[in-house]
């Protein structure tokens, strides 16, 4: 989870604090995680904000056109 110990909520690919979690702020990705005890549910955080390792935030390094290739074909986004 991307809540920390501290009570923050930061980006799982760079570490910028994502303020509340809030859309606006962050794309959250959920997943599933396979642990001894069997999946258990994640939900990860990706920076919207840019910063010096993502010119456009993190979100735009994972949601990228090539990675939503189906979705955007499905919606029709992807003439646009």
């Amino acid at each position: 989870m991307s809540r920390r110990s501290d009570g923050t909520y930061r980006c799982d690919r760079c570490g910028a604090d994502v303020g509340n979690a809030a859309v606006t702020e962050c794309a959250m990705v959920a997943d599933i995680e396979f642990l001894e005890d069997g999946p258990s549910p994640r939900n990860l955080h990706f920076c919207r904000v840019p910063n010096d390792g993502a010119p456009e935030g993190c979100a735009e390094h994972l949601l990228v056109p090539s990675n939503l290739t189906d979705y955007l074909e499905a919606t029709g986004a992807a003439d646009e």
